[in-house]
């Protein structure tokens, strides 16, 4: 036994053993622990419940992000405040105010906050972190696979986000939520979506717009996705960023999205919801008195109808009144622009013009009758392809319980019904039933047409307007589209992105996963087809400017570029989430209608009982 005094010696009263002299060896925590535990077991209790509410508190406070952290995000969570506003940093008092939200509205919106995977060999902060590499992604594998990714700003029906719990028909089986993964839907296409929103980040223009005539500014001056010399049509910028916009909205990110998406061609990290913002906010005010958005009024419509439904789309996902009165402009504008039923009696399809202005142009009298018959016949053109695009918009206004007359979509419905001939072969005509199978022209002659293009069209209008899905020419019409699958011939001229885009939605729709026939006859294999085309098509030319996008053009894209073609595409692979399935439950409100009138029983006249035997 050692005699230095600066040694413990045992103690035999205590139990300790004698360790001897190794002072490596001289304190044992096991054994005080247990000593403790048998002398004095209610202290030692009260120590270890203090000890583990300082831990919770600890861990809280240091998780918690600081203003200037940028490795945090803020996505939407199942809970409601009452006398609390959560004010998101970077965004106007006017953009987030949620004292403005309707009060219909069954929930208030409130914010939670998760972490975004950082790798740990980069550090959080953007002066030392090398934004080349792919940091700060809101795909990271590792967000929690319980809850929401924050890709949408509102709660959704079964199988998607957590948020209020109210059903929503946008972005509704983001990847990563609550429920799962799409169907159909493949970590191939949520990267080629997160390359696509990326390449339409660098690409937009600082007032928040994109403009195909100032694209080629917007590149990096070694690697532009444009040539100077390429025809670009700067009337088609509202349209543009109507569709870019909707690329964001279609994944779930609104104006109130906290994630950062880092661009490795820039070396820059960028806020989802600022991009969205700016951009929203640029349509605002660009909108005029009418609630139209263009400049020019020649081929406008296709404009109004995308910037419309970006804006309902945007209000649907945040129900914030600052998108409210936007949209409903944009969509009382599109109701004044349709074109009357020829027969005198309701309402029609759109064209590239107004009806209002058409109106405007009518002379006091006509010099002869066949002046007055080339008045009518413009007056009541219309066309299956704007009038699609239109009751795409109108239908999100619905959805978003924006006033939208059933007039008007019954007029659109009446339209393509009769733009489809009745010969049983599931097309459908551009302009008239005569014209079903022929051929469109334009710019892009030299690009084989798809003559099924008008009945994937057909399908859509049909689908959400109608909601049925014993609908004989839903059949006709996708066997029309499984003739001519997405492929991507060696001269490259079948390429049609608007084609594939409205294919993979009308086939989703119909036999797609979600849908009550859930067959996959014809969507199993235009998905692998369409998947495959387009997937090979987006530019992957590493530190170029181009990854990402769509550069290779379509028959279609005279005059917009890549802008329009990876806009339509980051949509088209967006489709396994992007709406609610029009068939699971839905009717419309027509049929609703019908229904209640035909439950309801009439009341009694005053002062006159019920008739015997039956409820009053």
């Amino acid at each position: 036994m050692s005699t230095d005094p600066n040694v413990q010696q045992p103690n035999d009263s205590s139990g300790y053993p004698d360790y001897g002299e190794s002072t490596s060896r001289r304190f044992n925590p096991a054994r005080l622990m247990k000593e403790a535990i048998r002398n004095s077991p209610w202290f030692v209790i009260g120590v270890m419940l203090n000890l583990l509410a300082l831990a919770v508190m600890s861990i809280f406070y240091i998780s918690k992000p600081g203003k200037n952290d940028t490795t945090s995000v803020t996505t939407v969570g199942l809970a409601a405040h009452k006398d609390e506003t959560v004010q998101p940093a970077n965004l106007p008092p006017e953009v987030i105010d949620r004292k403005a939200i309707p009060k219909n509205t069954e929930a208030e919106v409130v914010t939670y906050e998760e972490d975004i995977f950082v790798p740990s060999s980069v550090a959080p902060s953007d002066a030392d972190a090398d934004l080349s590499m792919k940091v700060g992604d809101p795909t990271a594998l590792n967000l929690p696979s319980g809850g929401a990714t924050g890709g949408t700003g509102i709660g959704v029906g079964v199988g998607g986000h957590q948020g209020t719990g109210r059903p929503s028909a946008f972005a509704s089986r983001r990847a990563g939520g609550g429920g799962g993964r799409a169907a159909g839907q493949t970590q191939g296409t949520e990267e080629a979506v997160l390359e696509g929103l990326r390449w339409l980040m660098r690409h937009q223009n600082p007032d928040g717009s994109w403009n195909p005539e100032k694209l080629i500014e917007r590149c990096l001056p070694e690697s532009p996705c444009v040539k100077k010399e390429d025809p670009m049509n700067p009337d088609a910028t509202e349209g543009l960023t109507g569709l870019a916009l909707l690329a964001f909205l279609g994944a779930g990110y609104s104006n109130e999205s906290k994630q950062t998406i880092v661009d490795p061609i820039l070396k820059k990290r960028v806020k989802i919801g600022d991009t969205v913002k700016k951009g929203l906010v640029w349509l605002k005010d660009h909108q005029k008195e009418d609630g139209s958005f263009s400049d020019s009024r020649e081929f406008m419509m296709y404009n109004e109808a995308l910037d419309t439904l970006a804006l309902c789309e945007a209000y649907g996902l945040t129900r914030n009144r600052i998108w409210q009165e936007p949209a409903q402009k944009a969509v009382n504008f599109l109701v004044n622009a349709q074109r009357p039923n020829p027969s005198g009696k309701g309402m029609w399809g759109w064209r590239y013009r107004t009806r209002v202005d058409i109106e405007k142009e009518k002379p006091e009298a006509f010099a002869d009758q066949k002046a007055e018959a080339a008045y009518k016949k413009l007056l009541y053109d219309a066309d299956t392809s704007v009038t699609c695009w239109v009751i795409m918009a109108l239908k999100s206004a619905q959805l978003a319980d924006l006033d939208v007359p059933q007039a008007a979509l019954d007029g659109a419905l009446d339209f393509v019904k009769w733009a489809t001939p009745q010969n049983g072969d599931g097309l459908v005509g551009y302009l008239t039933p005569e014209g079903a199978g022929g051929t469109i022209g334009g710019p892009g002659d030299e690009y084989d047409y798809h003559v099924a293009t008008m009945s994937a069209l057909g399908m859509c209008v049909r689908t959400f307007i109608e909601h049925n899905p014993s609908d004989p020419f839903l059949d006709l019409a996708a066997k029309q589209l499984l003739k001519d699958l997405p492929v991507i011939s060696k001269d490259k001229l079948s390429i049609d992105y608007y084609y594939w885009y409205y294919g993979s939605l009308a086939l989703n729709q119909l036999d797609g996963p979600d849908s009550p026939r859930k067959t996959g006859k014809y969507w199993g294999p235009w998905n692998k087809a369409m998947q495959e085309s387009i997937l090979s098509l987006q530019d992957k030319t590493e530190k170029a400017c181009s990854k990402g996008g769509w550069i290779t053009p379509d028959r279609w894209c005279h005059g917009t570029g890549p802008l329009y073609t990876t806009a339509i595409n980051v949509l088209t692979l967006e489709v396994y989430y992007r709406y609610e399935n029009a068939f699971g439950g839905a009717k419309s409100l027509k049929v609703k209608a019908a229904e209640k009138a035909a439950t309801e029983k009439p009341a009694p006249e005053k002062g006159k009982a019920p008739e015997e035997g039956k409820n009053g």
